[in-house]
């Protein structure tokens, strides 16, 4: 099992208030988890890949962390949301 880091591509829809991210489970049971700046968890779910899709229209904040964790490796990638006029 690799300890590296996995390589997940982030993207944000704002006018659908998407987040999406590219990721393949190695196993069965992968999970994500959003969390705040504070780092409380305020989203949970499967990571269905090839493309995981997270509505985030009840995020009120700028500054997020989406966590993989796939088995025994994990990430954590920074992303910020931009507040739409």
């Amino acid at each position: 099992m690799s300890a590296h880091p996995l390589d997940i591509r982030l993207r944000i829809d704002q006018i659908e208030r998407l987040l999406m991210f590219d990721y393949e489970p190695g196993t069965e049971g992968a999970l994500f988890d959003i969390c705040d700046a504070n780092g409380h968890i305020v989203k949970t779910g499967d990571v269905r890949g090839p493309v995981t899709r997270v509505r985030i229209t009840d995020l009120e904040g700028d500054d997020y962390y989406l966590m993989v964790l796939d088995g025994e490796t994990s990430t954590v990638q920074p992303f910020r949301l931009r507040r739409v006029a």
